[in-house]
């Protein structure tokens, strides 16, 4: 079966489309043939050989990319412990965990000590044929397309973790989503408006700024290409500041973003694409009240949560482009030059 393979690090040109062997499901486990996998920033991570804190290599090279993804059932195991079906479209959880620690019984498996990653820490899902356990598949909620599915289980289960799980966003809040283009972002901002927070997004793009000025669930947009940008977010607040800030850049935003907050706000952090080594003053955090929270990932209930949400609601990804297997090292390219507004995806079919 084809699939889109690492064999070194480097930069896009080293992915490659080839045939690997397809795989030997256990009797416990579910076959999907998958359509779709959406492209994260984690994807140029494991690509480049990146490590460090919260970054890791594959375990072996040659490494099967994708994290996340949406298909379609072709067999059950005779012992799988699930009610789905051949035919059935499911979404595959990016996570994955022991199952028996006390974190995995709450259902928060993003903490379980054994926690890995589908496409980082194993082979990942961009390829033809994944054989899973029942608890990596969700069915994709009516109204989905598999290519928006696909889109799905990182970015919301993140972008749901950091406002409600760890922020606690309540109605009448304001939030600024920092680099508010990215998938993350754009899914953070939906659910947001829908939890009737105000939204603010903060972009360097003109070009972006236009676009997300024109979405119906953004309040307001700020150019944090301009030095000190928080002294406008301040003054247009009235000198309050915003309640929340969700940023997935780090070090580069994370002096003005902080300056951002009202006293007693939350900063809210689920990645470090920028760098991860701040300049802060301390006393700006506890002389305020504010507090810095981490949100990597979501467990299985976050991504139930989410995604139930999205079967009741219009909220759905802002799919960027959709790339061909052959080309998906041009997906990689679009998200390391932040050229996209929302998710790439890759076409498995």
């Amino acid at each position: 079966m084809r699939a889109v393979v690492l064999d070194r690090y480097g930069g896009p040109e080293v992915l490659a489309v080839r045939d690997v062997a397809e795989p030997e499901p256990g009797p416990h486990q579910v076959v999907v043939r998958m359509a779709a996998s959406g492209l994260n920033r984690l994807d140029v991570f494991v690509r480049q050989g990146l490590t460090g804190p919260g970054v890791r290599q594959p375990r072996a090279l040659p490494h099967v990319m994708g994290a996340e993804g949406a298909g379609t059932v072709v067999a059950v195991g005779p012992a799988a412990r699930t009610d789905l079906s051949p035919g059935d479209e499911v979404m595959v959880f990016s996570g994955l965990s022991c199952g028996s620690c006390r974190f995995c019984r709450r259902g928060e498996t993003s903490r379980c000590p054994r926690y890995a990653i589908l496409g980082e820490d194993v082979w990942g899902v961009q390829r033809e044929l994944v054989a899973l356990d029942p608890t990596s598949l969700l069915r994709v909620p009516a109204g989905l397309t598999l290519t928006e599915a696909a889109a799905v289980p990182t970015t919301f289960t993140t972008a749901w973790t950091m406002l409600m799980t760890t922020g606690r966003l309540r109605m009448g809040e304001r939030l600024l989503v920092v680099g508010a283009s990215g998938g993350v972002s754009t899914a953070a901002m939906q659910l947001a408006a829908w939890a009737g927070a105000e939204v603010w997004a903060a972009t360097r793009s003109p070009d972006k700024a236009r676009y997300l000025g024109g979405l119906p669930y953004v309040h307001e947009v700020v150019d944090s290409s301009v030095p000190g940008w928080s002294a406008e977010v301040r003054e247009r607040t009235g000198g309050e500041g915003v309640d929340m800030v969700a940023d997935a850049v780090g070090a580069p935003t994370w002096p003005d973003a902080i300056r951002s907050l009202a006293t007693g706000g939350r900063l809210v952090i689920c990645g470090a694409t920028g760098g991860d080594r701040p300049d802060l003053s301390i006393r700006e955090l506890y002389q305020a009240h504010r507090q810095i929270l981490g949100a990597p990932f979501g467990g299985w209930n976050d991504f139930v949560d989410v995604v139930g949400l999205m079967g009741r609601t219009s909220i759905r990804p802002l799919v960027h482009a959709t790339v061909p297997m052959e080309r998906t090292g041009d997906g990689h390219l679009i998200i390391e030059r932040d050229e996209h507004i929302g998710k790439v995806v890759v076409d498995l079919t």
